[in-house]
């Protein structure tokens, strides 16, 4: 899984629950589940489109612009 943060006109990570996401703009996606961070190191790639689901229903497309910190944060030996 991937989430979205979506950010406003200036760049600015949206936390306010009450404030609305533009129809076009940027947003950072972090990976959920660090474990898969190498899977996606191999898959996303600039210019990548994917796609925002609603279980199986397509609401948005998303195209990678950057890529930042894909392989950092690795998981933590235990």
């Amino acid at each position: 899984m991937i989430w979205p943060e979506f950010e406003n006109l200036d760049g600015e990570v949206i936390l306010q629950s009450d404030c609305s996401v533009n129809q076009s703009g940027t947003a950072r996606m972090w990976i959920i589940v660090p474990e898969r961070r190498p899977y996606h190191h191999y898959k996303i790639k600039l210019g990548t489109i994917g796609y925002f689901m609603e279980g199986a229903k397509k609401v948005a497309e998303c195209e990678v612009v950057e890529l930042m910190g894909l392989l950092s944060n690795p998981v933590a030996s235990q």
